[in-house]
C-alpha cells in the first residue's frame, strides 16, 4: 500500500498546493510551492536587482585596506555552495528523481544566483564599510526557506537517490549558514584609516542594527563610568548640521511660490527617502499585530482539543507562529521607531541650521530675540514631538479599518456600532483640533513675551541690581508667568477633551457592540457570545481602540508640529536686510535702499541725496544726506544727542534702509565697533581675535595701542580671563577698549567707530587715540579709512573731514576742521585748539604682555566649571553638569527625591486625588475582561440570559472609567500644572535675582535663559502628560499581569523571572539614558547662547562679514548637540525592543503551556491570558515610551531643584536688620578701611578710607580699570566687602538686606537699563509717581516730545527707538522720580554730546542740590565745582580732597589727570569759564 501512497504524494508535490494534504503527516508544503516561492522567486528577484547593485558598487572607491583573507574565504564558501548546488542539479536530472515541473529550472537559477552572490560578496566587502544588507537579507531569508525545503526532502527520501539529494541539500544549507556568518562579520579593523572613525551604526550589519547590538558598548561604558559628550559615538554625515543645512537652504532658496505650508512640504521632499524607508517596517508591524487575534482564536480552539498527532503538529506550528509574530513585532517596531527618530534628527539639524542662518540676514528692525529663541526651543521641540507620530496617522487609519473588517467577520452587523463610536470619537477630536493651532499660538506668544522680558533682565543684571529693581522685576515677570499659564489653560482643556474622546472607543465600543450582538442573537436565535468569540472580539477591540486613541493623539501632536512649521516659515519669510550690490566697471547704480559696492570709487563711502528710516510712510530719521568719506583719512561725525549719528553709521552698513538716494561703498572690508560694546562669552583674547586668525605680534601691538597691558597684568589670568555674557565681568572702559581692539585687530580697509572712547578717562583716551590715530598711530600706518561718531568734539582738530548733523537729522555743515572752525557754525562755537601732532603716548608699562600660550590655549578649549558658553564649543559637558549639581553616581542612577520634590510642588492632596482617579480608571478598564469571561461562561448554561444584569454592570464600569479619566486629567493638567508652574518659576526667578554678580560673570546667560525657556516649557506641557500617561499605563500593566496570572497560573510562576529581567534591564538602561538625557539638555545651552549672542550683535557680525564663520560654529555646536539627542532616542528604541522580546517570551511561554496542557485548561482562562498578553505588549511599549519621556522631562525639574537648592544667595545671614524709617535722612557716607573682592583671591579695592558729609558732591576719577565702578558696586553691595565697613547715616550697610540698600539709594548706571513694557513702567517702575511728575521729568531731560510723538506714557519703550545717549537721559529722569538723599552717577552722561551734557550737569545740580552725590567722572571739568575728588589707582584711594587743593599739591595724581585733560581742551575750558561768568 506504500507505493500508491508515494505516487499520490509525488503527484501532490507537483501541484502548487500550498498545503501537501495528508502527505508527510499533514503538516508540510508541496515541493512545487517550496521551489517556486521559497527558492525560485527570491533568486529571480536577486538576479533582477544584481546588475544595478553591481553597477553602483563598481563606481565606489575601495573602503577596505586589507581585504584579501576574509574576502578570499567568502569567495571560497560561495564557490563551494555553487558546486554543491551544481551537483544537486545533476542529481535532479536523473530520470528516477521524484522532481516537479519546476525542479530543474529552480536548481539552474539557484546556481546562477550563487555565482552572482560570489561577485556581489567581493564588491560589497571591498566597497562598503558595513556588511551587505542586500546579501545578508537574501541569504538569511532563503536559508530559512531552505530549512523548510530540506525537511520536505528528508521526509520524501524513500530511495537512495532522493536521500543523496537530501544529504546534498543539507550540506548546502550548512555551507550557506557559514557564508551568512562570514557576511555578517564587522569589517572595521580592515577599513582604510579615513573610514576607521565611522560610528558603530554605520559599520554594523543588518542583524546588529535590527537588534541594536551596536549600542551595547555605550551601555557598558555608561553603566560603569560617567559619560561625557566626547565619549559618545560620532554622528554620521546625514545627521550633521552642515550636510542638512546645505540641503534645506538650497531647497528653500529655490522656492518661489510659497504657501503657508511650503516649509513642511519641502521638508518632506528633502527627507523623502528616510520617510519612505520607514513605511515597510511600519506596515510589517501592522500586519504582524493583526495576526494576534487569529493566533488567540487558534490557541483557544487548541486548548479544548485532545492530545494526538494532529494537534501536536498544529501546536508546534502555533508555537513557531507565536515566535515569528512576536519577535517580528519587536524588530519591526524597533526599526520603525528608530528610522522615524533618525528622520527627526535630520529634520532638527536642517531646521535649526536654516533658522540660525536666517538671523544673519534678517532686518535689524525685525530682530526679536524672544521670538527667535522660542523658535529654536519650543517650536523645534514641538516638531520633534509631533513628527514622532507622522507615520502613526496613516498606520493607525489602516489598523482601524482592518479591525472593523475583522470585527464584521466575528460579530456581523454589530460591527457597525464600534464604527459609529469611532466616528463619533474622531469627530469630537477633530472639532477640538480646529482650535489647537490658534490656542497654541496664543500660548507661544505669551511665552515669547515672558522670555523676551527675562532675556532683557539677564542682559542687564548690573543695572537691575543697582537700581533696586529686583522686587519690581520679580512681581512683573511672575505676573507674565501667571498670565501665560492662564492663557495655556484654554489649550490644556483641549488636550483633556482629546484624551476623553481617545478612550471613548476603547471603553464603550465593546459594551455597545456586545449589547447589539446579544440582543440580536436573542431575538433571532443566532449563535451567542461564546468564549472564543468574546476574546477574539476583545483582542480586535484592543487593536481598534489603541490605534484610534493613538490616531487622535497623533493628529493633535502633528497639528501642533504643523503650527510650529508655520511659525518657523513666517520667520524665514520675514523682512531681510538687503545685501550690498557690487557694481561692475562703469555701471551706474540706481536709487536703492541697499549699499552699492564700487571698488573703483574715488571715496571710501559716498552718500548722495539719501534719506534713511525704517518706514517709508513716516518721516525719515535722516533727511537729504549727501556726504563722502575720503580714503585713508579720519572722518568724524558730530552733533547733539538723538540727532541720528548712530543711525547714519547703521545706514552706511546697510542696516537702516535708504528711503531715497543711494549709498556707495568702495570696499566690503569693514570693521565696526558699536556704541554699546558687543561681546561673546569667552576669554579676553577670544573677544579681541574674534573670528580672525591669531597673530601674536600684531595682537601685542593692538593690545598696547588700546592700553590693555596694564589691565591684563592686574587680572588674575591675564588675557585668559573670562569676560562673561555680554562682557558683564568687564568695566565699561575695558569693554569699550576690547571691542575697539577687535576692530583694529581685524585690519580692515574701513573702520567705523561709534563713540567708542566716550567711557574712557582722559589719560587712557589720550593714549588710545594717539596710539591709533596719532601721527604714527596703528591705523595711520595701516592707511585705514576711519569714520568716527563722537559725542565729544575735542578730537575734531585731528580729523581730515568733519560732518555735522543737526538735531532734526540733516547735515548742517561739513568740511575740514580749518574750514568749519572759521565759518561761525557748530564747530567754531567750541573754540577748539589746533591738533597736537607732536604728542607721544606714554608707555606706562615697559613690561612685555604676560601671555602664557599654553595656559591660554587650554582655557580657550576647556573652561573652568560653570564657565562654559558658546565660545567653548568643545567644552566638556561635565562643566555643565557640575553647574546643575548632577555629578557622579547620581548622574547615572537618578534621584527619587526629584519626584518627591515635584509632588510637593503640586501638593500631596492633589496628588492623592490624581492617584485614586487613575487607579479607578485602570480598574474600570481592566476588570471588564474578567466580567465578560464570567458572562461567556454563563452563556454556555443560559444563552443570552439575564442581559440587563451583565450589560448594566459592563456599561457602569465604562462610565466609571471615563469619569475617573476626566478627573485625573483635569486634576493633573489644569489644576496641578499651573500650581507647579507658578512655584517653579517663582523659585527659579527668585534664585536668579538673589544670586551675586559673580554668578552672572561665571554663568552664560544662555544657560540661565534655557531654564526659563526649555525647562519650564517641558514642565508646563510635556511633563504632566508624561506623568499622567506613565502612571496610568503602569497601573494598567500591573492589572494585565494580574489578569494573565488569573488566566494561567503556570504563566504567573514566570513573573518573578520576568520582573527580575525587567529590573536588570531598567538598571542597565537608566544609568546610560539619564546621562544622555542630561547631556541632551546641557548641549542645547551653548546653542541658545550663540543664537542669543548673534542676535544681539548682528550688525557687528555683518559688518565684519563673520556670518559664515559663526554659521560654522553653530554647526559644530549643533553636531555636538545631535550626539546625545540621537543616541537618547536610539537607547530608548533598544529598551522598546528588549521589552518587546520579554513580551514575546511571555507569549511563547503561554502558547507552550496551552500546547502542553491542552484539554485540561479552561478556554476562558486561555483567552483572558492571551488577550492580556496583546494588551500588555501594547501597554509595556507605551509605558516605556511614556516613562522615557517622563525621565527626560523630570530632568528639567532636577535642574531647577538643583539650581534653587545649590544657588548661594548674595544676602548673608547677618544682613537682617531693618533701616530706620526714612533712611537715609541726611545722606552721610563713610568708607572705613574698605577692601572688596569679586572672589577670595582677588582684591579690587584695598583699604579705602573716605568720609562724605551729607549733601557733599564727590567726584571719583582715575584711569579706566582703576576701581571707580567697583567702588560704586561695593556701595550697592554688588561686590563683596572683604574687610572694613561702609556706613550710611551711621548705619553699617553690611547689617542691612541688600535690596533695602539698593532701593533707598538712587543710581544712574553707566549702561542704561530699560524694562520691557511701557514708558510709564520704565520711568516709574515702583509706581510711586503721578503722570504729571513723569512728564515733567521727561521734559527736564528733553525726551517729552519723543514720548508724546510715539503715543505718550502708554507707548512701548521699544517704539521710541532711543539712542544710547537718550537712554542715559531717560535713566536720569527715572532717578529724579525716586525719593532719596543719595545719588550715584556711574559715568551717566558718557554717551551724550558736550552741549547736552552741560545742560544735564546744570539739571543735576538743580534737581539734586540737596542730595549727596557720588559721580564717577566722565570728563574732569564736570567735577571741578564738586566739594571733593577721590582719585583711585589700582583699587587704592591715592587722593581725596577738594579739586583745587589737589591741583595746588605738587605731583598730585589729580593734577596729572587734569593737565592731561587741559592739554587737550585748554581753550575749550577757558571759553566755558568765560561764558559761565
Amino acid at each position: 500500500m506504500a507505493q500508491p501512497f508515494l505516487v499520490s504524494c509525488t503527484q501532490v508535490d507537483d501541484s502548487f498546493g500550498p498545503h501537501a494534504g495528508d502527505c508527510r503527516g499533514g503538516f508540510d508544503f508541496t515541493l512545487l510551492f517550496e521551489e517556486t516561492i521559497f527558492t525560485l522567486a527570491p533568486a529571480l528577484l536577486l538576479l533582477a536587482v544584481l546588475p544595478l547593485r553591481l553597477w553602483y558598487l563598481s563606481k565606489l572607491t575601495k573602503k577596505v585596506a586589507s581585504a584579501k583573507r576574509l574576502a578570499s574565504v567568502k569567495i571560497v564558501i560561495w564557490i563551494v555552495l555553487g558546486a554543491l548546488q551544481l551537483a544537486y542539479l545533476i542529481l535532479w536530472a536523473f530520470p528516477s528523481a521524484a522532481r516537479t515541473t519546476a525542479t530543474l529550472a529552480t536548481a539552474a537559477v539557484t546556481v546562477i544566483s550563487t555565482l552572482g552572490l560570489c561577485v556581489l560578496s567581493y564588491l560589497e566587502h571591498t566597497r562598503i564599510v558595513r556588511p551587505s544588507s542586500l546579501l545578508v537579507t537574501f541569504v538569511f531569508a532563503t536559508l530559512i526557506c531552505d530549512v523548510a525545503r530540506v525537511r520536505t526532502l528528508w521526509l520524501r527520501s524513500q530511495d537512495q537517490l532522493n536521500q543523496l539529494i537530501a544529504i546534498l541539500s543539507t550540506a548546502a544549507v550548512g555551507v550557506k549558514a557559514l557564508g551568512l556568518v562570514l557576511e555578517t562579520l564587522n569589517k572595521r579593523q580592515s577599513l582604510r584609516p579615513e573610514y576607521q572613525d565611522y560610528p558603530p551604526e554605520a559599520t554594523s550589519g543588518i542583524f546588529n542594527r535590527s537588534f541594536f547590538w551596536w549600542l551595547n558598548p555605550l551601555f557598558k561604558q555608561g553603566y560603569r563610568h560617567d559619560l561625557e559628550v566626547e565619549d559618545l559615538f560620532v554622528i554620521d554625515k546625514h545627521l550633521k548640521a552642515s550636510y542638512e543645512h546645505t540641503r534645506f537652504q538650497k531647497t528653500w532658496d529655490s522656492l518661489t511660490n510659497k504657501s503657508p505650508y511650503t516649509l513642511l512640504w519641502s521638508s518632506y521632499g528633502i527627507l523623502k527617502w528616510p520617510v519612505l524607508q520607514t513605511i515597510p517596517p511600519r506596515a510589517a508591524y501592522t500586519a504582524l499585530a493583526f495576526c494576534q487575534p487569529f493566533l488567540i482564536n487558534h490557541a483557544i480552539v487548541l486548548s479544548q482539543e485532545p492530545i494526538n498527532d494532529a494537534t501536536t503538529q498544529k501546536g508546534y506550528g502555533l508555537i513557531g507562529a507565536y515566535v515569528l509574530v512576536y519577535v517580528g513585532i519587536a524588530v519591526a517596531m524597533g526599526q520603525y521607531q528608530h528610522r522615524t527618530y533618525r528622520t527627526i534628527a535630520m529634520l532638527r539639524a536642517g531646521l535649526i541650521s536654516i533658522i540660525y542662518r536666517k538671523t544673519s540676514t534678517v532686518s535689524l528692525k525685525g530682530i526679536d530675540p524672544a521670538t527667535s529663541m522660542t523658535l529654536m526651543s519650543a517650536d523645534i521641540e514641538r516638531i520633534v514631538q509631533g513628527f514622532q507620530t507622522m507615520h502613526e496617522i496613516w498606520g493607525n487609519s489602516i489598523e482601524v479599518a482592518l479591525a472593523i473588517f475583522l470585527l464584521e467577520r466575528q460579530l456581523g452587523v454589530a460591527c457597525v456600532v464600534p464604527v459609529a463610536v469611532s466616528i463619533l470619537s474622531l469627530l469630537g477630536s477633530i472639532f477640538a483640533m480646529n482650535f489647537i493651532m490658534s490656542r497654541q499660538a496664543m500660548w507661544l506668544e505669551a511665552i515669547e513675551k515672558r522670555i523676551s522680558a527675562t532675556s532683557a533682565m539677564l542682559s542687564s543684571m548690573k543695572g537691575v541690581k543697582m537700581c533696586g529693581l529686583k522686587d519690581t522685576l520679580l512681581s512683573s515677570l511672575q505676573k507674565l508667568r501667571v498670565d501665560e499659564l492662564r492663557i495655556s489653560k484654554k489649550f490644556r482643556r483641549l488636550i483633556i477633551w482629546n484624551m476623553v474622546f481617545a478612550y471613548m472607543t476603547q471603553v464603550f465600543a465593546p459594551v455597545l457592540t456586545f449589547t447589539v450582538f446579544s440582543l440580536r442573537a436573542r431575538n433571532t436565535g443566532d449563535k451567542t457570545l461564546d468564549t472564543a468569540r468574546v476574546f477574539t472580539s476583545l483582542s480586535l477591540f484592543a487593536l481598534l481602540s489603541e490605534p484610534l486613541a493613538s490616531l487622535v493623539m497623533a493628529l493633535s501632536a502633528y497639528l501642533g508640529a504643523v503650527g510650529s512649521f508655520v511659525r518657523i516659515q513666517t520667520f524665514l519669510e520675514s523682512e531681510e536686510r538687503p545685501p550690498a550690490t557690487k557694481l561692475e566697471g562703469g555701471e551706474e547704480g540706481s536709487v536703492t535702499e541697499k549699499p552699492l559696492i564700487d571698488e573703483s570709487a574715488s571715496d571710501a563711502i559716498s552718500i548722495q541725496s539719501a534719506s534713511f528710516g525704517w518706514d517709508a510712510e513716516k518721516e525719515p530719521l535722516l533727511k537729504d544726506i549727501t556726504m563722502s568719506v575720503p580714503w585713508r583719512k579720519l572722518t568724524m561725525v558730530v552733533g547733539p544727542v538723538g540727532c541720528g549719528k548712530s543711525t547714519l553709521l547703521l545706514s552706511i552698513l546697510g542696516e537702516v534702509p535708504a528711503l531715497a538716494g543711494s549709498v556707495r561703498l568702495g570696499t566690503t572690508s569693514i570693521a565696526y565697533c558699536s556704541q554699546d560694546p558687543w561681546h561673546m562669552n569667552g576669554t579676553i583674547r577670544e573677544a579681541i581675535v574674534g573670528c580672525e586668525e591669531y597673530d601674536e605680534q600684531w595682537y601685542a601691538r593692538v593690545v598696547h595701542a588700546c592700553s590693555l597691558r596694564r589691565d591684563f597684568r592686574e587680572l588674575p589670568m591675564g588675557d585668559s580671563t573670562k569676560i562673561g555674557s555680554a562682557g558683564i565681568a568687564l568695566s565699561g572702559g575695558q569693554s569699550q577698549r576690547i571691542a575697539l581692539a577687535r576692530a583694529v585687530y581685524a585690519r580692515r580697509k574701513v573702520i567705523i567707530l561709534d563713540d567708542v572712547m566716550g567711557g574712557l578717562d582722559n589719560t587712557t583716551e589720550n593714549h588710545v587715540f594717539h596710539s591709533l590715530l596719532g601721527e604714527k598711530g596703528l591705523l595711520r600706518d595701516l592707511q585705514a579709512t576711519v569714520l568716527v561718531v563722537s559725542s565729544s568734539v575735542k578730537r575734531l582738530p585731528y580729523s581730515d573731514h568733519i560732518v555735522c548733523l543737526s538735531a532734526n537729522g540733516v547735515i548742517n555743515s561739513q568740511g575740514t576742521f580749518a574750514q568749519l572752525n572759521g565759518d561761525g557754525g557748530y564747530v567754531s562755537s567750541f573754540c577748539l585748539p589746533r591738533a597736537d601732532w607732536a604728542y607721544t603716548p606714554e608707555d606706562d608699562d615697559n613690561q612685555k604682555i604676560q601671555v602664557d600660550p599654553d595656559k591660554v590655549e587650554e582655557n580657550i578649549t576647556v573652561t573652568r566649571p560653570c564657565e562654559r558658553g558658546s565660545s567653548a564649543s568643545l567644552t566638556s559637558s561635565r562643566t555643565a553638569c557640575n553647574a546643575d549639581g548632577a555629578d557622579g553616581l547620581s548622574r547615572r542612577t537618578g534621584d527619587v527625591q526629584i519626584y518627591l520634590f515635584y509632588i510637593k510642588s503640586v501638593g500631596w492632596w492633589a496628588t492623592l486625588i490624581f492617584v485614586v482617579a487613575i487607579t479607578g480608571f485602570a480598574f474600570s478598564l481592566s476588570f471588564p475582561t474578567i466580567w465578560v469571561e464570567w458572562w461567556a461562561a454563563y452563556n454556555e448554561d443560559d444563552p443570552n440570559g439575564n442581559l440587563g444584569y451583565w450589560l448594566g454592570i459592563y456599561a457602569m464600569l465604562g462610565g466609571v472609567a471615563i469619569v475617573c479619566l476626566f478627573v485625573s486629567c483635569w486634576q493633573m493638567i489644569v489644576s496641578m500644572v499651573p500650581r507647579s508652574g507658578e512655584k517653579f518659576h517663582f523659585a527659579l526667578l527668585s534664585a536668579v535675582l538673589n544670586n551675586p554678580m559673580s554668578f552672572f560673570v561665571n554663568t552664560d546667560s544662555g544657560v540661565t535663559l534655557n531654564r526659563f525657556s526649555q525647562d519650564l516649557q517641558l514642565i508646563d506641557m510635556e511633563l504632566p502628560i508624561s506623568a499622567l500617561n506613565t502612571f496610568a499605563t503602569l497601573v494598567m500593566c500591573l492589572a494585565q499581569m494580574a489578569l494573565i496570572g488569573y488566566g494561567s497560573v503556570y504563566a504567573a510562576i514566570s513573573f518573578p523571572i520576568v520582573l527580575l529581567a525587567l529590573f536588570i534591564i531598567q538598571k542597565v538602561y537608566l544609568r546610560t539614558s539619564r546621562q544622555l538625557r542630561l547631556m541632551d539638555l546641557e548641549t542645547k545651552a551653548p546653542l541658545y547662547s550663540l543664537f542669543e549672542e548673534s542676535l544681539s550683535g548682528i550688525a557687528t557680525i555683518r559688518a565684519f562679514q563673520w556670518q559664515d564663520k559663526l554659521n560654522d560654529k553653530n554647526h559644530k555646536l549643533l553636531d555636538r548637540s545631535q550626539r546625545p539627542f540621537y543616541l537618547l532616542f536610539s537607547v530608548q528604541r533598544w529598551l522598546t525592543l528588549v521589552l518587546d522580546l520579554v513580551v514575546a517570551a511571555i507569549a511563547v511561554l503561554l502558547m507552550v503551556l496551552v500546547f502542553a496542557l491542552r484539554g485540561t485548561m479552561a478556554a476562558g482562562g486561555v483567552g483572558l491570558a492571551l488577550l492580556n498578553v496583546i494588551q500588555f505588549s501594547q501597554n509595556i511599549k507605551l509605558l516605556v515610551s511614556f516613562w522615557t519621556m517622563l525621565e527626560t522631562h523630570i530632568g528639567s525639574v532636577a535642574r531647577i531643584k538643583s539650581f534653587t537648592e545649590t544657588a548661594v544667595p548674595e544676602d548673608q545671614p547677618e544682613e537682617n536688620q531693618q533701616p530706620p524709617p526714612g533712611w537715609p535722612l541726611a545722606g552721610a557716607i563713610e568708607f572705613d578701611n574698605l577692601s572688596a573682592t569679586y572672589n577670595r583671591d582677588e582684591l579690587v579695592l584695598q583699604q579705602i578710607c573716605m568720609s562724605i558729609k551729607a549733601g557733599e558732591k564727590i567726584g571719583v576719577c582715575g584711569r579706566t580699570g582703576s576701581g571707580k565702578t567697583s567702588l560704586i558696586m561695593t556701595l550697592f553691595r554688588l561686590v563683596d566687602m572683604h574687610s572694613g565697613t561702609i556706613r550710611v547715616d551711621g548705619v553699617d550697610i553690611r547689617t542691612l538686606p541688600r535690596q533695602e540698600v539698593r532701593s533707598r539709594i538712587v543710581a544712574v548706571p553707566q549702561h542704561p537699563f530699560l524694562l520691557k513694557g511701557s514708558v510709564r513702567v520704565n520711568a516709574d517702575p515702583m509706581g510711586q509717581a503721578s503722570d504729571e511728575d513723569i512728564l515733567a521729568a521727561l521734559q527736564s531731560v528733553q525726551l517729552q516730545e519723543a514720548v508724546e510723538k510715539n503715543g505718550g506714557l502708554d507707548a512701548d519703550i521699544d517704539d521710541l527707538n532711543l539712542s544710547v545717549g537718550q537712554k542715559q537721559l531717560f535713566c536720569l529722569a527715572r532717578a529724579m522720580l525716586r525719593p532719596s538723599t543719595i545719588l550715584i552717577l556711574d559715568e551717566a552722561t558718557s554717551s551724550i554730546d558736550a552741549k547736552t551734557e552741560e545742560v544735564m550737569q546744570r539739571l543735576i545740580r538743580k534737581k539734586f542740590a540737596n542730595h549727596t552725590i557720588i559721580a564717577v567722572a566722565h570728563r574732569i571739568e564736570t567735577i571741578m565745582d564738586y566739594d571733593k575728588v577721590a582719585v583711585l589707582d589700582a583699587g587704592r584711594l591715592v587722593e581725596f580732597d577738594s579739586p583745587y587743593k589737589l591741583l595746588e599739591k605738587p605731583g598730585s595724581a589729580f593734577g596729572r589727570l587734569y593737565c592731561a585733560a587741559l592739554a587737550e581742551e585748554e581753550e575749550d575750558v577757558e571759553k566755558d569759564r568765560a561764558t559761565s561768568s
